[in-house]
């Protein structure tokens, strides 16, 4: 069975493991997420909303100390994150009213296409790669239309089979993303659609928005629950030789 299937099958069962993932990350992981939600609809890209989002992102790993040639896990200044939103605040106020639930697939994937100028403006990491730093960056401006990817869950989920998640060898499975900026836009767009897809397909009575936790927003919930997804599938154990 696929995964998207596998999951939408056992829905509750991965709804109830996601509803665990405040548990595991905690800290300033979720203190920032939530900070940065609360400003994005009290305060829209005010300076503490921006800030929330620098700060969030840098609690999700997207920053890391040391020699910029030994890690591209590395976010630009601050300015410079805070002039590229800035820049295109007008852009994203109008989709502010948007969602997930009174979205077709075929409305949404308008909008996603309308954000390419939004997408390729950011400013957030040093790295090449943008589909990771740009896609959680949105999810704190819009989070009722953009979900976070990461190459570790998200990526993972859609591009690999449950079976396929480990090497022989018990390690992960490598997750490539593409280095041509046009590549990661269509990809990032796919994605999207999928986890919207996937959304279409829930019992959205089962979810539950609360804006003390990890599900703030439709798009976050369905992100949880392919974390827990991936993460139920355990390292199989190394074979003794």
């Amino acid at each position: 069975m696929h995964n998207e299937e596998l999951l939408i099958s056992n829905l509750n069962h991965y709804y109830q493991l996601s509803l665990a993932v405040l548990k595991e990350f905690g800290g300033p992981s979720i203190y920032f997420h939530i900070q940065s939600i609360k400003e994005q609809r009290n305060n829209f890209l005010s300076d503490r909303h921006i800030e929330m989002i620098y700060a969030t992102l840098a609690s999700w790993g997207m920053h890391r100390m040391g020699d910029p040639e030994d890690t591209k896990a590395k976010m630009v200044e601050f300015d410079d994150f805070k002039r590229a939103i800035i820049s295109h605040k007008e852009s994203c106020e109008r989709f502010l009213e948007k969602r997930w639930d009174n979205l077709n697939q075929n409305e949404y994937k308008d909008i996603l296409s309308k954000l390419i100028d939004v997408y390729f403006g950011l400013r957030v990491s040093i790295s090449e790669s943008t589909i990771v730093a740009h896609s959680k960056t949105l999810a704190h401006i819009i989070p009722n239309l953009i979900p976070p990817i990461d190459r570790q869950y998200t990526v993972r989920f859609f591009t690999q089979e449950n079976q396929d998640f480990f090497t022989n060898s018990g390690n992960y499975r490598l997750v490539n993303l593409p280095p041509e900026k046009d590549k990661q836009f269509n990809l990032f767009m796919q994605i999207c659609l999928k986890m919207k897809n996937i959304f279409d397909k829930c019992d959205k009575n089962l979810f539950k928005i609360d804006d003390n936790s990890f599900n703030t927003s439709y798009p976050k919930i369905i992100d949880n629950l392919i974390m827990a997804f991936v993460k139920e599938f355990k390292k199989p154990k190394k074979r003794k030789r």
